[in-house]
């Protein structure tokens, strides 16, 4: 259905992209899905994350094991290791970091969902079921957001200035992240 929608999508400049473990889709899906997201790739005014067969453990995992076969490979030194590196080398390494993380169904924790990228975000617990999710629903997260979101941009931390040197360009070019 997103492929239909390429033209809104370039309209409105979504950016698709597809999260998780997707080697663990089927063939035919698998293909759809890297249709839409290089339909989408030039989009930059917003990004839609879907998640399939997403943890945030196995994110973080995944972003290792590319930094750990960089410096393996030579690509990289292990001095070029920091927070920003990994963090760019997550499913969502080119997407901003989430402002509010809406969790529903009454639950109050976060079951392994974009733990990195939400570290610095607003949360809003709502007691409602997803399928019942309303506008009215999302308008009291808003509102909850507009009153908490200060107090979380002062906690949010410095990012690092950790200069892009050649091999980390490589390095990304190498990998194909945020290509």
């Amino acid at each position: 259905r997103l492929i239909d929608e390429k033209d809104k999508l370039a309209e409105h400049g979504v950016r698709v992209n597809v999260i998780g473990n997707l080697s663990l889709l089927p063939q035919d899906l698998q293909l759809l899905v890297k249709r839409a997201t290089s339909l989408t790739k030039q989009n930059t005014k917003c990004t839609l994350n879907v998640a399939f067969s997403y943890t945030s453990r196995e994110e973080v995992s995944t972003a290792v094991k590319k930094v750990s076969k960089g410096v393996q490979d030579g690509i990289l030194h292990p001095d070029d290791i920091s927070e920003s590196l990994i963090e760019r080398c997550l499913y969502t390494g080119f997407s901003p970091r989430p402002e509010l993380l809406v969790r529903t169904s009454g639950e109050v924790r976060l079951s392994d969902f974009l733990l990195w990228q939400s570290s610095y975000c607003v949360t809003y617990f709502s007691q409602v079921l997803w399928p019942e999710f309303s506008l009215f629903n999302l308008l009291l997260a808003i509102f909850y957001y507009q009153r908490h979101h200060r107090y979380i941009l002062h906690q949010e931390p410095v990012t690092d200035d950790h200069v892009e040197n050649e091999r980390i360009a490589r390095f990304f070019q190498t990998m194909q992240i945020n290509a």
